[in-house]
């Protein structure tokens, strides 16, 4: 994407993402972030702005990840829900009566083998109590229930090794902030407490209405790319843990 823009303003320095962090928690309607590396706290900050019915969308490479310094998880960026099997509930209750009568012949042979000590009666016991350990574990393999997860709000996690050469690490490695749809940052500046308030780094501000649209749809682009693979929420999440 090439755009021109006549209203920019230039941020270098240790402070260069300040405005962008300010800007972000103060968003009016929308937030438009493409981050390479986030920040637990920073992502706390995105799902109270979804709470107050911003629209937000999230760009990110390989993994979303959890921090021991803050109370933040992943599964807080997602929507479980439980989906009940009714056909595998009665499989696993038909299961059950088998099994229950499958033990019943089982007590019944080997009580008449120790009467009888007959070795039909004791082989019989011995197919009776394989067919019951057998039962239980088809039992207990069948689940009654799965579970569906959808994001609290649009967030793409993008695999770095896929794309057109999926071994060189395609990363995604733009920094992009588009807030209200008014303004836009541009930088090296990461959604990250490093990137905002200690690495020295460079940021744009771009306030150009025709510049911010053209940036914002390159953002909605990236977002619904098929070159690159995304990985499913369930994986972001199985990462997490």
């Amino acid at each position: 994407m090439i755009t021109p823009s006549n209203k920019d303003t230039i941020y270098i320095g240790r402070e260069a993402g300040k405005e962008i962090h300010e800007k972000i928690k103060n968003a009016k309607k929308s937030v438009k972030i493409v981050s390479p590396y986030l920040s637990a706290d920073y992502l706390k900050d995105l799902i109270s702005l979804h709470k107050k019915g911003r629209e937000i969308t999230l760009i990110t490479c390989d993994k979303i990840e959890s921090s021991s310094y803050s109370d933040f998880r992943v599964s807080d960026l997602v929507n479980k829900e439980t989906i009940i099997n009714p056909k595998a509930k009665q499989t696993k209750k038909a299961i059950l009566v088998y099994t229950l009568l499958v033990s019943g012949l089982f007590l019944m042979t080997l009580l008449f083998y120790l009467l009888f000590l007959s070795q039909l009666l004791l082989i019989l016991a011995g197919l009776s109590s394989l067919a019951g350990v057998i039962l239980l574990i088809s039992r207990y393999l069948i689940k009654p229930y799965s579970y569906s997860y959808t994001p609290i709000f649009r967030i793409k996690v993008f695999d770095s090794h896929s794309g057109a050469r999926p071994g060189s690490t395609e990363l995604i490695h733009s920094k992009i902030f588009v807030i209200d749809e008014e303004i836009a940052f541009l930088g090296s500046v990461n959604f990250t407490y490093s990137g905002f308030k200690t690495h020295y780094e460079s940021a744009i501000k771009v306030s150009d209405p025709v510049a911010v649209r053209a940036i914002s749809n390159e953002v909605e682009m990236l977002f619904n790319s098929e070159e690159l693979k995304a990985k499913s929420v369930e994986d972001w999440v199985r990462a997490s843990l």
